[in-house]
């Protein structure tokens, strides 16, 4: 019986598009900055 020599396994292409961090942070900080603003002030 025959050993099956080893092949490497194909390398990932990396994404092209914006990392996950810098995604989530260009959706949530409008969000968290429109709340500051937008917050009723009390005297």
């Amino acid at each position: 019986m025959a050993i099956p020599t080893y092949r490497k396994p194909p390398r990932k292409v990396p994404q092209r598009g914006p990392s996950l961090v810098t995604l989530t942070l260009l959706i949530t900080a409008p969000a968290v900055f429109a709340v500051a603003v937008l917050r009723p002030r009390s005297r």
